[in-house]
Formats: structure tokens, sequence, C-alpha cells
């Protein structure tokens, strides 16, 4: 009767030892899977660049795509990676969860925009998630102050109550203002430089001349 108790013990240890070999090895498939899933897990933004160029009056503006732009996403100041925009002035790039990028959108001969990205979720709300952003860039013009755009334009993180992601409202607002001064100087000296085509300058009496067609 002992024996047979002994016996039976033996079986339930190796029996016992092996559920928690088989559940290890569960959990380990399983932090696998999970950490697989994990690397899944993305902000797609889809870019459109465009080059405005007009006056105060925006239903004159002419806003047309802007290829061959250049695409750097930082992350803290160290390059993450660079791209370009194509001829419809498009371009489609993935960040990671959890990180901070400034995006800067620059072409020869024209002013440098940047835009902030975080792309923090909380760990309950992680998903593939996409957004779309249109960026105007408008050529540099002598005697413009441009100091605005040092800071980015905008920034884009996360939203609890849409479940995505979308600008900083507050933020936006808070930029706009300086923008339109900004701008409001742009198109008087956008306007000086257009004249100057039509126009040049007589050295020896100061007159207005108009350049032959």
């Amino acid at each position: 009767m002992q024996l047979r108790f002994t016996f039976l013990l033996t079986i339930f240890f190796f029996a016992t030892q092996l559920h928690a070999q088989s559940s290890g090895a569960a959990r380990k498939v399983m932090t696998a899977a999970d950490s697989a899933r994990a690397k899944e897990y993305y902000l797609e933004l889809r870019g459109y660049v465009r080059q405005l160029k007009g006056s105060e009056n925006e239903k004159a503006n002419e806003i047309k795509p802007l290829d061959s732009v250049l695409i750097t996403i930082y992350s803290g100041e160290i390059p993450y990676s660079e791209l370009w925009t194509n001829k419809k002035g498009k371009c489609e790039f993935k960040l990671p969860l959890d990180k901070s990028f400034r995006i800067d959108i620059a072409r020869k001969g024209f002013v440098t925009k940047s835009i902030l990205v975080v792309t923090k979720v909380p760990n309950e709300q992680k998903d593939i998630f996409n957004f779309s952003f249109d960026v105007d860039l408008f050529e540099s013009v002598k005697g413009l102050d441009v100091s605005v755009l040092q800071n980015p334009i905008a920034k884009v993180s996360y939203n609890l109550a849409t479940e995505g992601f979308a600008y900083d409202v507050a933020y936006t607002s808070k930029v706009n203002a300086d923008l339109k001064k900004m701008y409001k100087n742009y198109y008087k000296l956008q306007q000086i430089a257009n004249d100057s085509t039509l126009y040049g300058v007589d050295s020896t009496n100061d007159k207005a001349i108009k350049k032959p067609k």
C-alpha cells in the first residue's frame, strides 16, 4: 500500500513539473507573440506639401503641389530618416509609437517649416494609426522675418477623446497669431519683388523704368 502511494506521489510530482514547464513555455510563446505584435504598432503619416503664392486675399492664392521636397525626421537632435515628396507633392512614412519626432519640410529656395509629432499612446490603446497633414511652403523673400518658424508650426499627438492622433488646437491657435503677422509682411514683400520684375531703377535719377516686353 505504501509502495503504491509512493508511486502515485511520484507520478503527481512529475505531472506537476511537466505542467509548470508547459506553462512556462506557453508564457514564453505569449511574450514573444506580444512582442512581435508590439512591433506592428505604429503611426503612418501621409503628407501633402504645396507651394503657397498669392496675396492676403486667400481666394486669389495660387496653390500647387511641390515635388522634390526633403522630409527629414529627427529623433531628438539625431536624424532618424529622410525621404522626398513625389511629383504630386505627397509622401508617406511610418513612425514607431512612444517617441517624439520633429519633421522638417525643406526645399531649396523656400522657407523651411517643421511639425512636432509625439507618438506616445496608452498601453491599452496601442494600435495602427493614420494621420494626414498639409504643409504650405513659400519662396524665400529678402527682408522677411521668419524667426517664428524656428519653432514647429504644429504639434500632433494622441487624443484620448477621439482615440486617434490630432493637432494640438491650443498650440496651433497660439502660433497662428504670429504666423498671420509673418504672412502679412510676406505678401507685401512679395508684391514689391513682383513689381521689381516689371520695373527697373535708373540709378542716375532714381526713376522707375518699365522693362521692355
